[in-house]
């Protein structure tokens, strides 16, 4: 990978059909692939870094007490899991972020929820996106792109508070000034309003992610 060689005992890899098939010669028809130092398995399209954080779990002995590792290790590592079939290694990393997931970056967890196809890191993140008081800075739209960035302004400005630029006058009573007006019960001059019904702010912020197609799980 990039030049540089990894040990990787065969036992890991063979519980990935992907490896299985070169580790057997049936991949590319070299008998000698993976076999040593002057025959290495070369891959293409990961970086060095990706590598090294895959090993450093899978060659962790218990994974759930191994707090070394950043959010970048962690989601580089779950990539390569989920590209090469690794799925218990997968379902391992998936449960251990998980305890500290909420407090990623959001567009970070954004771009992990994509990449390594984890749908249910997705939403959550966005909410954090359209409820926070400060809106999207440069950066992240860029990384967002355009179609999103939009989508989550949308959603911003429908949860934004709506304010009435002219306020309904009280009516005065008999010699108290100001006030509501007295009396045993509605009558001429009395106005109703309906009773606002209160939704959760995450659920209504969730309720208008869903129905923008591009901050879709896809």
């Amino acid at each position: 990978v990039e030049d540089m060689i990894f040990h990787v005992p065969n036992r890991r890899l063979k519980q990935s059909q992907f490896f299985r098939e070169m580790l057997e010669g049936t991949h590319t028809g070299l008998e000698l692939e993976g076999k040593d130092n002057e025959h290495p398995i070369s891959l293409g399209g990961i970086s060095a870094f990706e590598m090294a954080s895959f090993l450093d779990v899978t060659q962790s002995p218990r994974l759930d007490e191994d707090p070394e590792l950043t959010f970048s290790q962690w989601t580089a590592a779950l990539h390569l899991a989920t590209m090469w079939s690794f799925d218990d290694i997968r379902e391992r990393i998936i449960q251990q972020v998980d305890k500290t997931i909420s407090e990623v970056d959001p567009i970070d967890r954004i771009e992990a929820s994509l990449k390594c196809r984890v749908e249910k890191w997705l939403h959550p993140a966005y909410v954090v996106l359209c409820k926070r008081e400060a809106g999207l800075t440069d950066v992240e739209g860029e990384r967002l792109g355009f179609r999103r960035s939009m989508a989550i302004w949308r959603v911003r400005e429908s949860l934004r508070p709506i304010q009435s630029p002219n306020p309904a006058p009280q009516h005065p009573g008999p010699g108290l000034g100001p006030g509501p007006r007295p009396g045993p019960g509605p009558g001429p001059g009395w106005q109703f309003a309906p009773v606002p019904i209160h939704q959760d702010p995450d659920a209504k912020a969730l309720d208008l992610i869903k129905k923008e197609a591009a901050l879709n799980f896809s």
